[in-house]
C-alpha cells in the first residue's frame, strides 16, 4: 500500500480493436444512433442464424457485432461526457 502517484499507470485496454474505435470516431453525432440500432438489429440476426443452425461462423459473426455495439455505445457516452 503506497501512495498513488508512485504506481505505472494501468494501460486502457478496449474490448474492441482500436481500428473499430477509429472508424466510429469519424461518424456524426446524429448518425451514432442509427448505426447502434444497425448494429443490434444484425447482432440479434446472427445469433437467430446460431441458434438454428450451431454453425461457429454466425457466432464469430455475432463477436463483431457485438463489438461494434460496444464500441458505438461508447462513443456516444463519451461525447455526451464531455
Amino acid at each position: 500500500m503506497g501512495l498513488m502517484f508512485w504506481r505505472k499507470p494501468q494501460p486502457v485496454t478496449k474490448p474492441f480493436p482500436e481500428k473499430l474505435a477509429n472508424r466510429v470516431s469519424k461518424i456524426p453525432t446524429a448518425d451514432l444512433s442509427l448505426w447502434i440500432d444497425q448494429a443490434l438489429s444484425e447482432t440479434s440476426r446472427t445469433m437467430s442464424n446460431y441458434a438454428s443452425s450451431g454453425d461457429k461462423l454466425h457466432l464469430d459473426e455475432a463477436l463483431i457485432g457485438a463489438e461494434a455495439v460496444n464500441a458505438l455505445v461508447s462513443e456516444l457516452h463519451k461525447r455526451f461526457m464531455v
